[in-house]
């Protein structure tokens, strides 16, 4: 969870995940609803073949906590989102989708709709693959599905192929339903063969507290289909708060990533001070064992492992330092990963004034720059994975 000294706003943030082979288009009409309710935003995933990796492109590109509102497959990106950072996720929509692991007849039609693409183009699956899923009411509706037939026609098959690789190498979100303690809506169309509301009332009973809405005469594509529909039951689990339960845990959550802030701040803040202080073997001792370090002096320069960062450090040129941190961000990425982002202001000489008659007369260099320090938490002590350090100003003989 990204923290800093700005004031939150009142207006939550909405984020909308497109499934397969969809874009903007799937949730625009609900989105133009939701404006007033929440600031939306709507992501697409062309170019990704990992699930995990979906999620994690989500999680760099949106601030802060929001609420989380996935369709089809994007339902599945959810479901990842909240097993790798809970404590950003307030509420969670899923859509059309389902939970279940691959089946044997599942990879051998995925294979076929990559052979028809790749043969007769994407515009062929606007056939085989789009009208089966749609509900007779949407079929009658000439714009929308000429709407949904360009979107379909705007991937790549290389792109479309990527989708159906995240999707078959999926992983098990099945055990994740229990764990989920935030507001949660499932919602699916009468209509709906591909993920149809028997699906969803399976997930109902593992989600403690989960509300399922049933749009009828919608099909797979609910969001598109039935915007009005749709974006009333968003608002109204956008309204609903946690119960006391899951008010507790949430308290309790907070608690520990305000603990793992200060635990990774402390851990970087101490490291600063072995540097000043030359301790390099307990500085590297702050490191992981396979620990990367890129010095602000060569920042593609790559030092790896423990043993290589002391003897970067050992073997450097004896000089009097003293790092001013400030600035510090911490997001606390899940239990065991943190970021911890620093501007650094640095003063370098080669020896330190010996009187205090003498201080006004010292030189020292001055440089400014950052520290960007991915942290783990091994065997419940913190350490650092990776720094990467950058000189951006210098100040000579300040």
């Amino acid at each position: 969870m990204k923290t800093s000294t700005s004031t939150n706003h009142a207006t939550p943030t909405l984020v909308c995940l497109a499934g397969l082979l969809c874009d903007q288009r799937m949730w625009q009409n609900v989105a133009e609803q939701m404006s007033t309710q929440a600031h939306v935003s709507i992501m697409s995933f062309a170019g990704f073949d990992d699930l995990t990796a979906m999620a994690e492109h989500v999680l760099a590109s949106v601030e802060g906590n929001f609420a989380l509102a996935g369709h089809s497959m994007g339902g599945r990106v959810a479901l990842e989102i909240y097993r790798l950072a809970p404590l950003r996720v307030t509420h969670l929509a899923l859509l059309n989708t389902g939970v279940h692991p691959k089946s044997d007849k599942e990879i051998p039609g995925r294979m076929r709709l990559i052979e028809a693409a790749k043969t007769e183009g994407m515009s062929a699956l606007a056939n085989q693959w789009l009208i089966p899923m749609m509900s007779s009411n949407g079929l009658r509706n000439v714009a929308l599905m000429e709407d949904l037939t360009r979107m379909v026609e705007s991937y790549a098959v290389e792109d479309f192929e990527k989708q159906i690789h995240a999707l078959i190498h999926r992983p098990n979100a099945q055990a994740l339903l229990s764990q989920i303690r935030v507001p949660t809506l499932l919602l699916s169309g009468s209509e709906d063969t591909w993920s149809p509301v028997s699906q969803h009332q399976a997930i109902q009973q593992h989600i403690t507290g989960s509300e399922l809405v049933v749009v009828e005469g919608a099909g797979h594509m609910a969001p598109a289909e039935a915007p009005d529909q749709v974006a009333k039951a968003l608002m109204h689990w956008l309204g609903k708060q946690e119960h006391s339960a899951v008010k507790s845990q949430t308290t309790d959550q907070a608690m520990q990533t305000m603990l793992i802030e200060w635990q990774c701040q402390k851990l970087v803040t101490r490291s600063i001070n072995l540097l000043d202080n030359a301790d390099w073997q307990a500085l590297a001792n702050c490191y992981t064992e396979d620990g990367v370090l890129y010095r602000p002096s060569a920042p593609t320069v790559k030092v790896e492992g423990r043993a290589a960062i002391l003897d970067s450090f050992v073997s450097r040129p004896a000089k009097e330092t003293c790092h001013a941190l400030t600035n510090v961000e911490t997001t606390v990425i899940d239990e065991a990963n943190a970021v911890v982002t620093s501007r650094v202001v640095l003063f370098s000489a080669n020896q330190k004034v010996q009187s205090i008659e003498n201080m006004l007369q010292a030189n020292a260099d001055v440089y400014v720059g950052r520290f960007v320090d991915k942290l783990k938490n091994i065997d419940g002590e913190w350490r650092i994975a990776q720094r990467q350090g950058s000189i951006e100003l210098n100040y000579k003989n300040a």
